[in-house]
């Protein structure tokens, strides 16, 4: 454990530091051996008993629940309000108890000498990595409630973004979800019942139609198991999407679609020169905020194309020279950057190109959406419509059979 120690020396004189051992009486016969007397001690690293309100590891924040946080952190530091008094009050009105056990538990750390981003990194699921890192650079540079207030636009530009990509995401699931009922209901109620009358009608049918209704009696008599294989599998894609793997290799495939590879490529940098412009803001190296910076990418090529332009700039490359050899940024972009790199003001160009990339983004859904609208359309059609087809041909062929 970490201790701040206020010890007398042999000289007589009083000095205070922070020293590592394994407890209090630890400490206090190390200082004795080496010809020092320990006055008065205090522990910085905090560590919950079994029962404390800290042990919250588990809990998780929403990003709405994490934004809220952010904000009132905010306020209150830019009203002079200490920060302990900050995470009793928010606690107190806290409903979730488990989410206030949290905010305690910080709290307590905090009380103990701990840094904010110290307390905050110890619950992991609750607080990103980025989060804490805009916290300590805002700690180290003495601007903690202006970083704050970066953090809080950054979250409410990505909740805003997820929410523009999520309404875009309506109309397709809605129609792929009457798709799939209805499919579903004419393979399991409606051909099963047509294929009993031919079978009594008697008459040659084509392949294709004995197809169908082979298909339409196995889906009649596993109906269920269908329809819960489906749900499972529904839930198990939705689990697999929140994991960075299977993200990553989405999103790659979905790059290279003509509908929405500018909409993919449009959101990475975006989320490049958002997070990168907060990270600069708050005081970050520049190797740093684009080690951070990257991570925050979706887009393996992008996220890729940073992780080179890192390697760039520590062996001695410039950034705009490094983002042109990578060819991460397009070229408007790159000159902004390059003229921003020059007059020194980096921050307020990544600042501008985030606004810029934020409109890119929502024109860019609007295109999106617009052309996927008539391709579900279409899709849904053609499976709707070739089972129709399929239907009427087998009537067909059977009304037909018996005129014969």
């Amino acid at each position: 454990m970490r201790y701040r120690a206020r010890f007398l020396e042999a000289d007589g004189a009083t000095n205070t530091a922070v020293l590592e051992a394994d407890d209090e009486q630890t400490l206090h016969m190390r200082l004795h051996g080496e010809g020092r007397a320990l006055l008065t001690v205090q522990p910085l690293d905090f560590v919950p008993e079994p029962g404390d309100p800290a042990d919250v590891e588990d809990v998780r924040l929403t990003p709405r629940r994490l934004l809220l946080l952010t904000q009132a952190l905010h306020e209150a530091l830019d009203a002079g309000v200490p920060l302990l008094g900050t995470f009793s009050a928010i606690a107190e009105q806290e409903d979730d108890d488990r989410v206030a056990d949290l905010l305690d538990a910080i709290g307590q750390r905090v009380a103990a000498g701990q840094s904010l981003s110290d307390a905050m990194a110890a619950h992991p699921k609750a607080f990103p990595m980025l989060f804490c890192a805009l916290v300590k650079a805002g700690e180290q540079s003495g601007s903690l409630p202006e970083v704050l207030a970066s953090i809080a636009s950054f979250l409410e530009w990505r909740l805003d973004i997820a929410a523009t990509i999520k309404q875009a995401m309506i109309y397709p699931a809605l129609v792929a979800a009457a798709g799939y009922g209805m499919v579903m209901f004419m393979l399991s109620f409606v051909i099963p019942r047509l294929g009993g009358v031919l079978e009594k009608m008697g008459g040659e049918l084509p392949a294709a139609s004995l197809m169908l209704i082979r298909a339409s009696g196995f889906v009649a008599a596993n109906v269920w198991w269908i329809l819960g294989g489906s749900v499972a599998a529904l839930i198990g894609a939705v689990l697999a999407l929140r994991t960075a793997p299977v993200q990553g290799a989405l999103l790659s495939m979905l790059s290279r679609l003509p509908v929405v590879r500018d909409l993919v490529s449009t959101l990475a940098l975006a989320q490049f020169c958002r997070t990168f412009g907060v990270l600069l803001h708050s005081g970050l190296t520049m190797t740093n905020a684009l080690e951070l910076g990257g991570g925050a990418v979706s887009l393996p090529s992008v996220r890729d194309g940073l992780a080179a332009t890192r390697e760039r700039i520590l062996g001695g490359s410039r950034l705009g020279e490094a983002l042109k050899a990578e060819e991460v940024l397009p070229p408007v972009a790159l000159s902004m950057v390059m003229v921003g790199e020059e007059a020194g003001r980096l921050p307020i160009t990544f600042e501008r190109m985030s606004r810029l990339y934020d409109r890119e983004v929502k024109a860019a859904v609007k295109r999106a959406l617009g052309m996927m609208e008539p391709v579900v359309t279409v899709l849904l059609g053609i499976v709707v419509g070739g089972v129709a087809v399929l239907v009427v041909s087998t009537i067909y062929s059977a009304m037909r059979g018996i005129s014969k």
